[in-house]
């Protein structure tokens, strides 16, 4: 069961992301790797302007100092070769459009994570809530000798383990990531953890 939990666990944290990343900018279409407007005008409707404003400059804080002040952005562009390059069959537009898709996808990662920010506070209030509240439960059902059920901690564990996966996976996707989905992950992280509370059994 351990062995099966860590080859899940390297798949929604570490592989997915990876290759996603490393494989995500051979793709030529570049709004692929922009922020969509309908996923900023979902944010301004939700939070508004204001802390959408944040979101933004805070993002634009990090990107500036972690790689273009260190110099690391221009001189991957500058390695990367030049568009429109036909002596090397194309490899240098390959690598030219690969490297500028690649720094467009780490902003957008950095906006995102920004984003994220903005539901995380809620976000562990509610899950702290719905844990507590599983915990009270779960005593109280052994107190009356009620059944445990170690099918449901095994799903709600691995749901938990999904969701988390899905919330690392959804930085680098290639869609709009509506304000809903930080609504729905909230809610879906709350009730698997009460369900996991409510339904674990410790070794006797």
């Amino acid at each position: 069961m351990a062995s099966r939990f860590g080859s899940h666990l390297k798949v929604w944290f570490l592989l997915v992301p990876v290759l996603a990343i490393a494989v995500m900018p051979a793709v030529p279409d570049r709004k692929l790797f922009e922020v969509p407007d309908v996923e900023t005008r979902s944010l301004v409707d939700t939070v508004g302007q204001e802390k959408v404003d944040t979101a933004v400059s805070r993002a634009n804080e990090i990107f500036r100092h972690a790689f273009v002040d260190t110099g690391l952005l221009h001189r991957t562009l500058n390695a990367s070769g030049s568009v429109g390059g036909m002596n090397d069959g194309g490899f240098s537009s390959f690598a030219h459009t690969w490297t500028e898709n690649f720094w467009l996808l780490v902003y957008r990662i950095v906006f995102r994570a920004m984003v994220m920010k903005l539901w995380i506070v809620g976000t562990i209030l509610f899950a702290l809530g719905m844990f507590i509240d599983g915990t009270a439960r779960r005593k109280i059902k052994a107190s009356a000798a009620g059944f445990v059920s170690p099918l449901s901690f095994h799903l709600a564990s691995h749901g938990l383990l999904l969701v988390f996966g899905t919330l690392l996976a959804v930085l680098v996707a290639p869609l709009p990531v509506l304000a809903g989905y930080w609504v729905a992950a909230a809610a879906l992280l709350g009730a698997l953890l009460w369900k996991a509370a409510e339904s674990f059994q410790s070794a006797r």
